[in-house]
């Protein structure tokens, strides 16, 4: 395999870090109106790109939900098991996003992320800047994936973290206040990395790979596992901007803590916006660009999208779980043969990596700009 950097994450830019105000502070300084002027042009949205209220789907329409309870393996409980089995599949193939709920994550960890998260927004921007990244890393406290200075920005900030393996670990970039900080993400991380693995583990299973851990194995003896914090503030105009641009997850799988009180993420199902409905203590789980290609699209990593509230701010808490950066990143074979031809090229993994950073967040483009083949030639 070819040798990989110390450090992947360096903006392939030029290592050109370029920085933008914090909406959170724009909000705090500035008295707002009920207008366009309100928000400063950088921000406003193309008209196709707004969030009308004629693509959102009706409120009938729902991402699956699933009990992982009901997929231990129990005496007496097998029929209860396959039909969980058969929701868990068709949420992978037909939606590639679903909650889930009986996880195993404690209730009081959950609140505890989530109040050391918002406990950081809450620092004043001087404290807050102390994580600010250096060099073209794009750890810490911004925003990510802004790539041009005429670019459109997102109405939100984020502290993005690597949490492992540790040799992407910049810690130097890692929060001292709250004090409890680190030791929360710390317990939180263990959990996620658990729960990520029983999912792969499920995927496999579902999709009749011979070997359980057949995921566990392509994603190395080294998985990335990456955090991500935003936080959205209240926007006077929500109808003319976006929180988060629509996009694809370029990793592995992502698991979502949402904000239980402000719903704001959407899922796009068949042209339509389908908001996810905040259910206390689950996680949204997506299937993100290398999950597509190595079940050759089975699976599908689906675009997503963040709104914004006028009244109230909106917290969520990412976890990207993603193959080792040297790992091989190719269909399965057990999943092509003649009748379902190989859709995506391999590819090391570090590759898409700076593939995906040096692009701006817009829809599929990346995965598709970069491993789809086209059958149709072959």
């Amino acid at each position: 395999m070819a040798a990989v950097d110390a450090n992947p994450f360096v903006n392939p830019n030029g290592g050109k870090v370029i920085p933008v105000e914090s909406v959170q502070e724009f909000v705090k300084n500035h008295v707002h109106q009920d207008t366009a002027e309100a928000v400063p042009q950088r921000y406003i949205r193309s008209q196709e790109e707004r969030p009308t209220v004629s693509l959102l789907a009706s409120s009938e329409f729902s991402i699956p939900v699933i009990d992982m309870k009901k997929l231990i393996i129990l005496q007496g409980q097998e029929d209860q098991r396959k039909q969980e089995m058969e929701r868990l599949s068709d949420a992978c193939q037909e939606w590639g996003f679903f909650q889930i709920v009986n996880h195993g994550i404690p209730h009081f960890l959950i609140d505890e992320i989530k109040a050391v998260a918002k406990d950081f927004f809450n620092l004043p921007l001087e404290e807050k800047q102390k994580s600010a990244p250096q060099g073209g890393d794009p750890q810490g406290y911004g925003q990510m994936f802004v790539t041009a200075e005429d670019q459109t920005l997102d109405w939100g900030d984020l502290l993005a973290l690597s949490l492992k393996p540790n040799q992407i670990k910049n810690l130097a970039l890692w929060p001292t206040v709250p004090t409890n900080f680190r030791d929360t993400v710390a317990r939180y991380e263990s959990e996620v990395e658990r729960v990520a693995q029983e999912l792969l583990s499920l995927f496999a299973e579902n999709l009749h790979l011979e070997d359980a851990d057949y995921f566990k194995n392509v994603f190395g003896s080294e998985p990335m596992n990456l955090m991500r914090m935003n936080f959205y503030p209240p926007c006077p105009r929500p109808d003319l901007v976006l929180g988060l641009s629509p996009h694809s997850d370029g990793g592995g799988i992502t698991l979502l803590l949402q904000d239980d009180e402000t719903e704001g993420l959407h899922v796009r199902k068949n042209n339509q916006w389908i908001p996810v409905k905040p259910i206390p203590y689950a996680l949204v789980i997506n299937i993100g660009d290398l999950v597509e290609v190595m079940t050759n699209g089975n699976y599908k990593s689906i675009e997503h999208r963040a709104v914004t509230n006028q009244e109230r701010a909106r917290l969520s808490i990412a976890n990207f779980y993603n193959p080792g950066v040297d790992a091989e990143v190719a269909p399965s074979p057990k999943l092509v043969d003649e009748h379902h031809p190989c859709l995506y090229k391999k590819f090391i993994h570090i590759d898409y990596i700076r593939y995906h950073l040096a692009k701006q967040l817009k829809g599929k483009r990346n995965l598709a700009d970069f491993a789809k083949i086209d059958i149709s030639k072959t």
